[in-house]
């Protein structure tokens, strides 16, 4: 007998993943245009990754490089198998699937299958800027409501449970996401809130329910509590506020605890974290503050890995995911561009689930920061450098910096100082190079091992490098 979701063993877990692993990677490779010639460009064979630990030999993808794949929206990164390559890919439990679907209605049953398995029928939102589209079909749509299921028990939210959302409606996981948990664990639920909307418009709602639970975007906790005093709302039947985003630091978290206690809520009022990263096609959530956010380790993979080499992190690092068994748009090994302090494999001192935390820090977009040039505000990609002085002959050290306006010069600068120094056509080379990976203007320095290790150490270094 197979254990629940969340209390598998590390053998079962890496079993199940093996298992899906070996069908679902070989039908990415033949029904998504992007992940086709990804794969063929870098030499990949996918039959060779059987476990979950053969995912390091699969190169990265960022942000950049997946982005417009195929055009806006990156449909090339989404799924289009032909009825053959179904046959030949798709897992028992699709075929089986199919084949129920074709036993009672024939042809027409068939059909139905194949687009509710994997016609793209929603459209979410992602990415450092809303840029990344993610496609969802009907079938994926089951998994976020599954997904949306198992967020609700380990908040430890049940069907006598009622929710007031202050997420704004948009095409973003943090609201469909919560719409999904509601839906997905019977709780009564209200998302009264539109997009463009003050927060503060949800305060009518509390009179329609008795709110068990409050569901708002962290960096409106604050405000929106500070609102519900004004508008004189009965908070008084709320024990759980659910924060939209990544995990407070402890600090952050205790004032809005007191802020919301403040507002009339019930003593013991738990505020736990509700995130999914850039990428992810389901939110993550906490048991406790303590904990960290427990993932779904038969829907997606995650790993973290060092920014700066790729290479996979001993501790903290770039959180990286692989969505899979998902039919829409699908990630292999996207680095999601937010800093993790950790991912634990150890079962919960709290609720006991044996499944990967996500725990201690989380910064979104650690990577990523807004940079403003002569042509405008972009985002920059940071890692690029990572990725392009780590394979250029010679260099011994490097680090990179982003100093703000100075003096005459009104725009950012995204500082590259590497050693040793390179002659002036080399360096004019690698300067275009690095600009092309980082996405804005660069300015290459040269300087010998023992100033860029200072720099980095005196600086604010974003990345440091030394060999």
């Amino acid at each position: 007998m197979v254990a629940p979701w969340d209390r598998r063993t590390s053998g079962d877990r890496a079993r199940i993943a093996g298992e899906k692993l070996r069908t679902w990677l070989p039908e990415v490779a033949a029904a998504s245009r992007f992940w086709a010639e990804w794969f063929r460009v870098h030499d990949v064979d996918v039959a060779s990754i059987e476990e979950v630990e053969d995912l390091t030999r699969l190169p990265t993808a960022r942000e950049a490089e997946v982005v417009h794949a195929g055009g806006p929206g990156g449909p090339d990164l989404v799924l289009r198998p032909s009825e053959d390559q179904v046959k030949a890919r798709a897992s028992g439990d699709v075929l089986r699937s199919i084949a129920e679907r074709i036993r009672s209605a024939g042809a027409e049953g068939k059909r139905r299958a194949l687009l509710e398995e994997y016609k793209p029928i929603h459209l979410q939102r992602t990415g450092r800027d809303g840029l990344l589209t993610l496609a969802y079909s009907r079938s994926d749509l089951d998994r976020l409501h599954l997904a949306g299921a198992r967020a609700a028990a380990v908040l430890g939210l049940s069907e006598d449970d009622y929710v007031v959302s202050a997420v704004p409606a948009s095409p973003t996981l943090a609201f469909w996401g919560t719409y999904h948990l509601a839906l997905g664990a019977s709780l009564l639920a209200l998302h009264p809130r539109g997009s463009g909307e003050p927060a503060d418009t949800v305060s009518e709602s509390f009179g329609q329910v008795p709110a068990t639970a409050v569901a708002v975007p962290v960096a409106e906790a604050i405000s929106l509590a500070a609102a519900m005093i004004e508008h004189g709302v009965d908070l008084s039947t709320v024990r759980t506020l659910l924060l939209l985003g990544p995990p407070p630091q402890a600090d952050q978290r205790a004032r809005i605890e007191e802020a919301w206690l403040a507002a009339g809520t019930a003593r013991g009022l738990r505020v736990l974290a509700l995130w999914g990263p850039s990428g992810a096609r389901a939110l993550w959530a906490e048991c406790s503050a303590d904990n960290g956010l427990h993932t779904y380790p038969d829907l997606e993979f995650v790993e973290v890995i060092d920014p700066s080499s790729g290479r996979p992190a001993r501790e903290d690092g770039d959180l990286t995911l692989t969505n899979v068994g998902w039919h829409g748009t699908v990630l292999v090994r996207y680095q999601t561009g937010a800093y993790v302090s950790g991912v634990t494999d150890a079962a919960c001192p709290g609720c006991g689930r044996t499944v990967p935390r996500v725990s201690g820090e989380v910064i979104e977009g650690a990577w990523e920061p807004a940079i403003t040039t002569e042509d405008g505000v972009f985002r920059a990609d940071l890692r690029g450098a990572a990725v392009v002085l780590g394979v250029e002959p010679g260099i011994t050290a490097w680090r990179t910096e982003v100093r703000p306006p100075k003096g005459r010069r009104k725009t950012d600068q995204v500082l590259v100082e590497a050693a040793p120094p390179l002659d002036e056509t080399v360096s004019a080379a690698l300067e275009e190079r690095l600009e092309a990976a980082v996405g804005v203007p660069v300015t290459l320095a040269g300087a010998d091992a023992a100033a860029v290790q200072r720099n980095a150490q005196t600086a604010g270094s974003v990345f440091a490098d030394l060999r």
